[in-house]
């Protein structure tokens, strides 16, 4: 993401950061979008996703 990119997307966002702060942002953000691309990458399929289940019964 270019500079003037990462500005825009500052500005829709409407976040209303210092220069240090942005920054900072900045100049991590290439190891953020390294770590993005590394999860769930390929998305799995919807029977590999763990179904969560509970009980009202007490004990179970």
């Amino acid at each position: 993401m270019t500079e003037a990119e990462f500005e825009a997307l500052l500005s829709r966002a409407g976040l209303p950061l210092g220069a240090a702060e942005k920054a900072g942002i900045y100049q991590i953000l290439g190891g953020l979008e390294a770590m993005q691309a590394l999860i769930r990458t390929p998305l799995p399929e919807a029977a590999a996703e763990p179904a969560t289940t509970f009980s009202a019964e007490p004990g179970r």
